[in-house]
């Protein structure tokens, strides 16, 4: 692989290279969990350019990160969308205070 002149890959050649070596790991999913795992791996793209400035981390964990972030857009989202302030854990079927302690 050529990295363009460079002694040290960018993130999002690194990003890449990760979502190649999981193409085992993908292949063994079945056709929905595919798709969630495409997902993932998107989302992961999504903050490529935010990992680059964070060298110091290990890119699997700045992976990780990326992906954590964007889960947790989607949930302040659907709290919002289910006016569920922060701080309240939504629980179906039981009748109880849902304030965090």
């Amino acid at each position: 692989m050529t990295y363009l002149g460079r002694t040290v890959p960018s993130f999002r050649v690194l990003l890449e290279d990760i979502i190649v070596e999981l193409s085992v790991f993908r292949r063994a999913l079945r056709g929905e969990d595919k798709a969630a795992f495409d997902s993932l791996m998107n989302k992961a793209r999504e903050h490529a350019s935010s990992c680059t400035v964070a060298p110091a981390l290990d890119p699997m964990d700045a992976v990780f990160l990326s992906i954590l972030v964007e889960q947790q857009k989607e949930l302040n989202s659907l709290r919002e969308a289910l006016n569920v302030p922060a701080g309240y854990q939504v629980r179906s079927g039981k009748k109880q205070d849902n304030k965090m302690d």
